[in-house]
C-alpha cells in the first residue's frame, strides 16, 4: 500500500541523493588510489628505458641510479645482460635460456619484449635493449607476491557504502514525512476524544497514505453517524415517553369522568343516557390499547440495535393478502388493482411490511368513498406501491403532519365510523418504509382544480 506510491512519488528525490552519493563514491576512490595509479604508471618497461636514458648515456652508470630510484620506489631492482642471458654486472645467469635470433630481431624493431606472460604472482619478463649494442635491460613489472591493486576494490567499498547511505538519507527523509502526519493523525483523535466528531485527516494529493487516511476517515464518519443516530435515538425515546405521558392521561381523565358520571348521577340517567356513557368508555379503553400498542412497537423499531431481517419478500404478494383481508372487512369498497413489472421482490421483515400495508389500507379505508385504486410499479431501480382513494383529500395541515405524530387527537372517517386518532399509524408506516431504505410520501388529487381524492405512496430501492 505503501511502497510503490512511495517510490512514485519521491523518485526524483531519491534518485538525486543516490546519484549525489555516487559522485562522492567515485571521487572518494579516485582520491584514495591516486598514488596507486602512480606506481601503475611507473610500472612499465618502456619508463624503466626512459628512465635509464635519463640517468645517463652509459648504460653502466645508470643502472645504479636506476636501481637506487626504484629501491625508493618500492620497485622490483634491474639488470643489464647480454644475448646469453648472463648479468653484465653480477656475471651470473639471469635468463633461463639465451635470447633467439627471433627475439634479438623483434627488439630491434620494438625495442623491448616480454619473456612471460602476465601471471599472478609471478610477474613478467621484459627484455629491453639500451645505448651499446649487445647490453640490454633487464626488468621485471612487478615483485612476487605483489598483491592485486586496491582501487577496483576502494571504488566498488565506496560506491557500495555511498548507495545505502543515500537510501537511508532518503528513507529517513520519507519517514520524517510520515511523522508528520502520524501528528496530524494524534490531533485528530484528540478532536474525536474531545467530541468533535467531525475532524477528518486532510487527504492531500498523491499521497501514498491516501488508501489508509480514506479508511480512517470513512471510520470516523460511520462513528459520526453512529452517535448522531444514538442521539436521535435518545431524543426519539424521550419524546415518546413525554407523548406516552401526554396522550394516556387523556383517555384515562375521559375514563374517569365518565366512571364518576355513572357512579355519582347513574340512578338518574335514563337508560339510553347510560348506554352512551358506557360506549365512550368503551370507545376510550379501545383507544388507550391502540395507543400503548402504537407507541410501544414504534418505541421497539426505533431502537439502534433492531434487527430488521434478510427475507426477500414479494410485495405484490403481500398485497394480495392485504386485500383479502380489507375487501370482507369493508365489502362496500371496491378495490381495483394495477401491476405494471414483473419482479416486486426485496429485502426485509415480513412483519413490518405487514403493518405498513394494513396501515396504509386502515387510512385509506377510512376516508375513501367507494373505491380504492391499487397500483404496484416496478421500474429501473425502484419497487413502488400507491393507495388512491376518492375520499376528500388531505387538508394543508394533515399533509404536513403526515409522517409526524400530530399534537393533538382527532376524529376521523365518516359520520358512522368515526375514530380517534393522534396520527401515530403514519409515523409507524414511515419508520417502517426508512428500515427498508424507502420512502413515504402522501398528496391529494386533482381534477378540475379540485381534490377528488388523496394518494398514499410508499417506494423501495431494488434489491
Amino acid at each position: 500500500m505503501i511502497t510503490k506510491p512511495l517510490f512514485r512519488k519521491n523518485y526524483i528525490i531519491f534518485a538525486s541523493i543516490v546519484l549525489v552519493f555516487i559522485v562522492v563514491a567515485i571521487s572518494a576512490s579516485w582520491i584514495l588510489t591516486s598514488f596507486e595509479r602512480d606506481r601503475m604508471f611507473m610500472g612499465p618497461a618502456a619508463m624503466n628505458q626512459t628512465l635509464l636514458k635519463a640517468f645517463d648515456e652509459d648504460p653502466f652508470k645508470a643502472i645504479v641510479k636506476l636501481n637506487d630510484f626504484s629501491k625508493k620506489s618500492g620497485l622490483e631492482g634491474h639488470d643489464l645482460v647480454d644475448a646469453q642471458g648472463i648479468s653484465l654486472l653480477s656475471g651470473k645467469k639471469v635468463l633461463p635460456r639465451s635470447l633467439s635470433a627471433d627475439q634479438l630481431s623483434q627488439l630491434q624493431k620494438e625495442s623491448m619484449i616480454s619473456l612471460g606472460k602476465q601471471s599472478f604472482p609471478a610477474p613478467p619478463l621484459v627484455i629491453s635493449k639500451t645505448n651499446k649494442d649487445g647490453v640490454f635491460l633487464y626488468s621485471r613489472i612487478g615483485p612476487p607476491g605483489r598483491k592485486p591493486p586496491i582501487g577496483p576494490f576502494v571504488t566498488l567499498l565506496a560506491l557500495i557504502t555511498c548507495v545505502l547511505i543515500s537510501i537511508g538519507v532518503a528513507l529517513f527523509y520519507q519517514f520524517s514525512k510520515y511523522r508528520e502526519r502520524s501528528v496530524e493523525a494524534l490531533a485528530v483523535l484528540s478532536a474525536l476524544r474531545e467530541g468533535n466528531l467531525s475532524a477528518r485527516l486532510p487527504q492531500k494529493k498523491f499521497d501514498e497514505l491516501s488508501p489508509l487516511i480514506e479508511a480512517f476517515n470513512q471510520m470516523a464518519g460511520d462513528l459520526e453517524l453512529m452517535v448522531d443516530q444514538l442521539r436521535k435515538a435518545d431524543t426519539t425515546r424521550r419524546q415518546l415517553l413525554q407523548d406516552l405521558a401526554h396522550d394516556l392521561r387523556t383517555p384515562l381523565t375521559s375514563l374517569r369522568t365518565f366512571l364518576e358520571t355513572l357512579q355519582i348521577s347513574g340512578q338518574k340517567l335514563s337508560e339510553e343516557k347510560r348506554q352512551e356513557v358506557l360506549s365512550l368508555c368503551f370507545s376510550e379503553v379501545q383507544y388507550f390499547g391502540k395507543l400503548v400498542e402504537d407507541l410501544l412497537f414504534l418505541a421497539q423499531i426505533t431502537e439502534p440495535k433492531y434487527s430488521l431481517g434478510t427475507e426477500r419478500i414479494d410485495l405484490r404478494d403481500k398485497v394480495t393478502e392485504q386485500l383479502i383481508v380489507f375487501k370482507e372487512r369493508s365489502p362496500h369498497i371496491r378495490y381495483d388493482v394495477v401491476t405494471r413489472g414483473n419482479n416486486f421482490e426485496i429485502m426485509g421483515s415480513s412483519k413490518l411490511l405487514d403493518r405498513l400495508l394494513r396501515n396504509a389500507f386502515e387510512n385509506s379505508s377510512s376516508f375513501t368513498k367507494s373505491k380504492i385504486s391499487v397500483e404496484i410499479s416496478e421500474s429501473e431501480n425502484q419497487i413502488s406501491v400507491s393507495l388512491l382513494d376518492d375520499g376528500p383529500g388531505f387538508t394543508a395541515k394533515a399533509l404536513s403532519e403526515f409522517g409526524h405524530k400530530k399534537a393533538s387527537r382527532v376524529l376521523i372517517g365518516d359520520s358512522e365510523g368515526q375514530r380517534i386518532s393522534v396520527g401515530i399509524g403514519s409515523v409507524i408506516m414511515k419508520e417502517i418504509a426508512q428500515l427498508h431504505s424507502g420512502t413515504l410520501s402522501a398528496e391529494n388529487i386533482y381534477s378540475d382544480n379540485l381534490v377528488v381524492g388523496a394518494k398514499v405512496s410508499v417506494s423501495f430501492k431494488k434489491s
